[in-house]
């Protein structure tokens, strides 16, 4: 794998998608690149938390060196001294359920 971020990356701002969706009591985010799940009891509560999360997955992972591998992860590419995130389609397939 290349190598994506190097030093002169230390701070930058990453646009990291998630799925938001309602729950029973509130709202779950899920950023399934990353293996992230967290959840709040309203959108503004559960968007801050999800960021949190993500942040401090990242933190750990440069901690532990494997950072790169979590960008890859995502799909992140370098554009220009830039990096982003190649924007994907979620897709949908029929699947039959027994009743």
């Amino acid at each position: 794998m290349k190598k994506i971020l190097s030093s002169e990356f230390e701070k930058m701002i990453l646009e990291v998608p998630f799925i938001m969706r309602k729950g029973r009591t509130g709202f779950i985010a899920e950023c399934v690149d990353l293996n992230i799940v967290t959840q709040g009891s309203t959108l503004k509560e559960t968007r801050k938390n999800v960021a949190e999360a993500i942040k401090l997955h990242f933190k750990s992972a440069r901690e532990l060196g494997i950072l790169d591998d979590e960008l890859d992860k995502l799909g992140v590419i370098k554009k220009k001294n830039k990096l982003e995130v190649v924007p994907r389609e979620l897709e949908n397939i029929p699947v039959e359920i027994p009743v």
